[in-house]
């Protein structure tokens, strides 16, 4: 039976970060098996804990591969989330509010990145990547401030 995690816990952090890595390059950049971090993952273990060491590892892996650290975001919010003492409805409506417009932004970046009489064609320039990254962080960072106001 699946456990719910709480979704700023460890657990789920955890859970959803090695869901997304392969069990070898786990195994081999930790050490430690998939199977020891499943059993971190379970909020109701308390015999198996995370150490900070193996969390950077995966965040680090996570970059590697998927250019997100969950981790690291996860104890942003977190630490973010002690100092908020108003969290309403006008609060998420505001913040959909900028969600949209990052998208749109977003949106409007790739499109220009994949048009035909951009720098290079169709092929995508470093400078495009990065414009289309920096606007994927812009709306990452709208969704996390969103998953504060849902905690």
């Amino acid at each position: 039976m699946t456990k719910i995690r709480e979704p700023l816990s460890i657990e789920k952090i955890l859970k959803d970060s090695i869901s997304k890595l392969s069990e070898k390059e786990i195994e081999s950049y930790t050490g430690k098996s998939i199977s020891h971090f499943r059993k971190c993952s379970d909020p109701d273990d308390k015999d198996h804990n995370l150490h900070l060491s193996d969390a950077i590892k995966i965040d680090v892996l996570s970059i590697k591969s998927q250019n997100r650290s969950p981790f690291l975001d996860n104890m942003s919010l977190i630490i973010e989330n002690e100092f908020i003492t108003n969290q309403n409805i006008e609060d998420v409506s505001r913040i959909l509010n900028l969600i949209g417009g990052r998208i749109g932004n977003l949106m409007d970046t790739v499109e220009k990145a994949m048009h035909p009489d951009g720098p290079m064609g169709i092929e995508v320039s470093k400078q495009e990547r990065d414009n289309v990254f920096n606007a994927i962080s812009e709306v990452e960072e709208k969704i996390a401030k969103l998953k504060i106001s849902l905690k």
